[in-house]
């Protein structure tokens, strides 16, 4: 399984730091070059070839970080592809996509242009904890604790697995079906603030990396690579410090462009 970080930070951000440019990406993680987890960076790492062999983008939730490039995907690959690109999310996320994103007001509604027979987007409504198979890939939603409803999922392949936790706060389910996965190869958990604001992290259901550990923990899998993404770019450094004060070797901050083969 061949994992590219388009993007691993919790905001869409532009920064100089000692004089040089510095550009944050929110969530988005290429799978085998047709599966896309979030789509808060696609357009803006991906070229238009590369962009057009995205089947199918699974979303954890409808927050705007996981969600902005898809109108521009959309426009991109108007008149460029003969399939649609399918949305894959459970139902709540689906209706918010359909009544308040692609709704002719925000954006013009792409399930339906050029046609409805001939559109560049189209919907699939999966449910929590049952698999749905797609470019070789086994993917399984499962409900996480977040201030919407939101899915982590479970990526498969005959011999490799990871988890991708989307936003959550603490959780529980996620950790159960992972442990009883042989072959898992990698863990990706979010990290949006530092410890100290764990009171906020916690109302806007989210983890700091003392949490993240913690969660980490539930699977009982220390051989197991962890890799933290969704750090909110003004707190970066402060999260990399505590990262590396949890002396944990296998506990990794991820970076835009990383890319991973399990």
């Amino acid at each position: 399984m061949r994992v590219k970080v388009l993007g691993c930070y919790g905001a869409d951000f532009y920064e100089k730091k000692n004089g040089k440019a510095i550009r944050y990406n929110p969530s988005g993680f290429l799978i085998n070059k047709s599966v896309a987890l979030d789509a808060g960076t696609l357009c803006g790492a991906l070229t238009l070839s590369d962009l057009s062999k995205v089947r199918y983008v699974f979303i954890s939730h409808a927050h705007l970080d996981h969600i902005q490039s898809l109108p521009f995907m959309a426009e991109i690959l108007f008149g460029k592809i003969q399939n649609p690109v399918v949305i894959v999310s459970i139902a709540e996320v689906i209706e918010v996509l359909r009544k308040h994103f692609f709704n002719g007001h925000l954006w013009p509604d792409f399930t339906r242009l050029p046609t409805p027979e001939n559109r560049i987007l189209s919907y699939q409504v999966i449910p929590v904890g049952k698999p749905v198979e797609v470019e070789g890939l086994k993917i399984t939603a499962i409900q996480v604790s977040h201030i919407v409803p939101a899915v982590g999922f479970i990526v498969e392949e005959d011999r490799s697995a990871i988890v991708y936790s989307g936003d959550t706060w603490k959780t529980d389910e996620l950790w159960k079906v992972a442990a009883q996965i042989d072959h898992l190869k990698a863990i990706f958990v979010e990290s949006s603030f530092p410890d100290q604001l764990s009171q906020l992290a916690m109302i806007s259901g989210h983890l700091t990396p003392q949490l993240t550990l913690q969660e980490f923990n539930k699977i009982h899998r220390p051989d197991l690579p962890l890799y933290i993404y969704h750090m909110k770019p003004p707190y970066l450094d402060e999260i990399r410090r505590q990262v590396k004060g949890l002396r944990s070797k296998g506990v990794h901050l991820l970076r835009d462009g990383q890319v991973f083969n399990f």
